[in-house]
């Protein structure tokens, strides 16, 4: 029975000190979400893709990759780490990059010292376009005229004596009229003058045929 207990005794040790080693020892860093999803199929093209671990990366070991739709490399890309070091890994994605599907292929190392690799991939049908940007509305200045209280005061402009076009001439159309009118005799005398001519002449006539007769005799 001593034997056995000792066994026991041992096993016993033996899987107390397994369960109480550090769990960094044995344990490495795993992808635990992405953003977008593994799979996943976007509308646009995302701005970045984020890769969230269950455990702080060395940033400097970060490396990532982004991988057409047969696989072939397009490019190799700097990852972020905000604040490092940390969990989530934040990648840029090129803007000029077409529609289609993609592949982004990580290696990160976790504080084990232990190197991770894996992959997701995504697509999107459109590229986002550039936000326009909006007009800036510049107010425009106030000019603030100021009359200084001691400045003299506007002097009424003088009126003009001149007569204007149209009295000057209304007046010389009225001084027309009248030395018209004064040049010429009255009408309303011209038949009495006659009529006393004729008596004159008539006067005249008849005296001229007394002296005639007295002078036969």
């Amino acid at each position: 029975m001593s034997a056995l207990v000792r066994i026991l005794t041992a096993f016993l040790i033996a899987i107390t000190g397994i369960a109480l080693l550090p769990a960094g020892a044995h344990a490495h860093a795993d992808l635990v979400r992405s953003t977008p999803e593994d799979g996943e199929n976007l509308q646009v093209a995302p701005d970045q893709i984020v890769l969230t671990f269950n455990e702080e990366l060395f940033e400097e070991l970060i490396e990532v990759s982004i991988l057409d739709a047969s696989g072939d490399l397009v490019m190799a890309t700097e990852a972020e780490q905000t604040p490092p070091p940390g969990t989530d890994v934040f990648v840029p994605w090129p803007a000029d990059l077409p529609p289609g599907e993609y592949s982004v292929a990580f290696r990160v190392v976790s504080e084990d010292g232990h190197p991770v690799t894996g992959q997701i991939a995504f697509s999107y049908d459109a590229v986002a376009s550039p936000p326009t940007p909006e007009p800036s509305e510049t107010p425009e200045p106030e000019v603030i005229t100021e009359t200084p209280s001691d400045a003299p005061s506007p002097q009424p402009e003088p009126i003009s004596q001149e007569p204007s076009p149209e009295t000057t001439s209304s007046q010389a159309s009225e001084v027309a009229v009248a030395i018209e009118e004064a040049g010429q005799p009255n009408s309303s005398l011209i038949g009495p003058l006659l009529i006393g001519a004729a008596v004159v002449v008539g006067i005249g006539v008849v005296f001229s045929l007394v002296m005639l007769a007295r002078s036969r005799q």
